[in-house]
């Protein structure tokens, strides 16, 4: 099994580096994918349509709706309460899965400022299997308990499903893109852009380059917002400067 090759092109695609300590998870991925579509390692490597589903397969990352609420409620009070005075404004969800985050942002945007249009939350992903899914917006009916009780007024729930409401919808969108290439992360004009639990295992050289797309993308003094377990240090002080303010660090886009 050609394992060093295929983990070459994950690396080359999406900027997740399987390590040493990694490589029992990604042969676990492999055989699985192997068994379902019956097929040798080779062939994923010599065939586009099937490196791409197999790409597809191992970038499903399961999400929530409010993770890492506490993280998201400072970031509306400190910068989401300035953002939404602006005329028009864009905030993205980079690496977004299966919309949860798009949802929940858009869910705290028209509970700051109710009938909220001249604004779009952009989810993007490089997976077109999860931006189906976030698109549709229905999701299994217990994922309720991820939405704090005052939010739960934009989603229906019936016959054991989650709906999301129009209103909420209306203002969200989602795209295919790949943060770490520039020619398919073609966004501009943003003020805020959240990127959680997504670099976590990027080398250093793709990490700069989705520090560079994310750069280009925000306005100036634009928002970048990491999971709170991740950090940017100084080798990337071109680009992002951190904020703290209160519990949480956010990063500040550099002139």
């Amino acid at each position: 099994m050609n394992l060093e090759k295929l983990r070459e092109k994950i690396h080359q695609f999406t900027g997740n580096l399987y390590d040493k300590h990694r490589m029992k998870l990604l042969e676990k991925k492999v055989d699985s994918f192997l068994k379902k579509y019956g097929i040798s390692v080779e062939e994923i490597l010599q065939n586009n349509e099937y490196l791409d589903l197999f790409i597809d397969s191992i970038l499903v990352n399961e999400t929530s709706f409010f993770r890492h609420k506490e993280q998201m409620f400072e970031f509306k009070d400190k910068y989401l309460k300035d953002i939404v005075k602006n005329p028009f404004y864009r905030i993205m969800s980079a690496g977004c899965s299966t919309g949860k985050e798009v949802y929940s942002l858009a869910m705290m945007i028209l509970d700051t400022k109710p009938d909220e249009k001249n604004v779009r939350v952009t989810g993007v992903d490089l997976s077109s299997t999860v931006l189906s899914v976030a698109r549709e917006g229905i999701y299994e009916a217990d994922r309720i308990n991820q939405i704090p009780s005052k939010y739960r007024k934009f989603v229906t729930v019936k016959e054991n499903k989650l709906y999301i409401k129009e209103e909420v919808k209306r203002i969200t969108e989602f795209k295919q893109g790949n943060i770490v290439n520039s020619e398919y992360f073609n966004f501009k004009n943003y003020s805020a852009i959240f990127c959680r639990n997504v670099i976590i295992y990027f080398t250093r050289e793709k990490l700069r380059k989705a520090l560079k797309n994310f750069h280009s993308s925000l306005t100036k003094s634009g928002i970048l917002v990491l999971a709170p377990t991740e950090k940017i240090d100084r080798d990337f002080s071109d680009l992002f400067v951190p904020e703290k303010v209160g519990k949480f660090t956010f990063y500040r886009r550099a002139n």
